[in-house]
């Protein structure tokens, strides 16, 4: 089963990213754009993982959950990994939140004593938009929103890759405490 771990974001905001990104298309060709379902923060990529490991891997997402409570956030800016004059992902950056670095890292570090490699990037929280088919330069920052919101739950998601692009279905999803 091809696995990530996700923050969820809040339904109304799905919606005002959808409409943000349905703004760009307009502008912006060469994108694969993400629907409204498929869109959250990954805090971690797991890739193909045996059902053996499915249960080392709720336990260790219900402890730490229950050692968290809520993540604050406010949608910061428009970039592009690895950026704007050559992106292959378009995303919605997020204001820093301190605590959910934490709660990233220690989930980072809690998969690598399971066997899972350790991430060796830097985390950059983020919603991703689209993903860049072709060569674009986007030479100009895009007006976006500055929506507050509260992430409160975190899932374990099934990535099923498909002709028609990845669907995702949730395992199992864990409420933090408001």
């Amino acid at each position: 089963m091809r696995l990530f771990i996700g923050a969820l974001i809040p339904e109304e905001i799905r919606k005002q990213l959808l409409n943000y990104i349905n703004s760009l298309k307009s502008h912006i060709d060469g994108v694969k754009w993400e629907k409204s379902d498929k869109l959250h923060i990954t805090l971690k990529f797991l890739g193909d993982v045996e059902d053996s490991n499915l249960d080392n891997i709720t336990n260790l997402l219900k402890r730490l959950v229950e050692e968290s409570s809520s993540f604050k956030f406010r949608i910061a800016e428009f970039g592009g990994f690895p950026n704007l004059n050559n992106p292959k992902v378009l995303y919605m950056g997020l204001s820093e939140n301190r605590e959910f670095l934490k709660f990233q890292k220690k989930l980072d570090q809690g998969l690598c004593e399971l066997g899972f490699e350790k991430e060796h990037r830097r985390f950059i929280p983020h919603i991703t938009l689209g993903r860049v088919k072709k060569k674009i330069n986007i030479m100009s920052s895009q007006a976006t929103t500055h929506s507050s919101f509260e992430i409160v739950d975190i899932g374990l998601i099934c990535s099923e890759l498909r002709p028609k692009g990845s669907v995702y279905t949730p395992v199992k999803t864990y409420k933090l405490e408001k």
